[in-house]
């Protein structure tokens, strides 16, 4: 039986999610209001607490789960959110698992954030934005973050936008080619790019560019909301299952049209439809992960 694994969910507590709008306007994150909270537009974030969060890996057969951070605009933010997920992760530390979020232009201050959540357990650093958070891959503060990640062995996730979703989805441009470089210029870190990294797996049909980016893996997170399920099947072919990582972005509504419910098992049932051999399937929904987080 696949040992299932999600490499990128997101969680808040009841102060955030009963008023989001508020909350993000008290604590200065536009962006991250302007997200899940729009102005005169339907959002598509659901909430969960944790309770609820365990429930629904329950029901859907998701042995762990990886919290991952929002990009917030300031490093106050960071340390609320690093503080929420310790607190998870200390109670319930065999299902719930999370990276470390910072605002890298933070400096030192940001640093010794992130090295005391790691001393704590927490496993990565990310989920990261140049564009929101007003840093970029040539900075040395994230030089600095790179660094740690190497020395404590922990993968770092970036999010990453199909250039061609601008305007359909609530998310900001992002350079394809800043992440080639970066991949290139840290070849001993360990890279998730998010949400099938924008569409750079097509780049590694290009044998010199695919060399380049062994060091790269692609989450699965948000996909229905961005490709057809046959995205499995294409990608598999491109790069080989090894380096793709099962992620729902929950409690992201997936299929907004059919459902406002936050949910784990449609998407497994469409990637269990995709087209994927048994073995491809188990090394895409936990395998990877697993191996790359050295879990046993």
């Amino acid at each position: 039986m696949t040992r299932i694994l999600d490499c990128h969910i997101h969680a808040y507590p009841p102060e955030v999610f009963n008023q989001p709008r508020a909350w993000g306007e008290a604590h200065n994150e536009p962006w991250f209001t302007h997200c899940v909270a729009p102005k005169g537009k339907p959002t598509i974030q659901a909430w969960a607490d944790t309770d609820q969060l365990l429930r629904d890996m329950d029901r859907a057969g998701v042995e762990k789960v990886i919290m991952l951070g929002w990009y917030w605009e300031n490093q106050e933010t960071c340390e609320i959110q690093n503080q929420w997920f310790m607190d998870w992760h200390r109670e319930h530390p065999d299902r719930i698992h999370a990276f470390a979020t910072v605002k890298p232009s933070s400096g030192q201050r940001g640093l010794d954030n992130v090295k005391r959540c790691f001393d704590a357990g927490l496993c990565g650093l990310g989920e990261l934005l140049p564009q929101a958070q007003d840093f970029s891959f040539q900075d040395d503060n994230f030089a600095a973050l790179v660094e740690l990640a190497v020395q404590a062995d922990v993968p770092f996730n970036l999010h990453v936008t199909d250039p061609l979703i601008i305007g359909e989805a609530s998310t900001m441009p992002t350079p394809l080619g800043d992440y080639l470089q970066m991949a290139m210029d840290y070849p001993d870190a360990t890279f998730i790019l998010a949400h099938w990294g924008g569409g750079i797996p097509f780049f590694e049909h290009n044998p010199r560019v695919k060399e380049r980016l062994k060091n790269v893996y692609y989450d699965t997170a948000a996909s229905p909301l961005l490709y057809d399920k046959k995205v499995f099947r294409s990608v598999v072919d491109m790069i080989g299952p090894d380096r793709i990582l099962f992620g729902t972005d929950y409690p992201i509504m997936l299929y907004p049209r059919d459902s406002s419910d936050a949910d784990f098992s449609r998407m497994i049932d469409d990637i269990r439809a995709a087209g994927l051999t048994d073995a491809e399937f188990d090394a895409i929904m936990g395998g990877n992960l697993r191996r790359l987080m050295k879990w046993d």
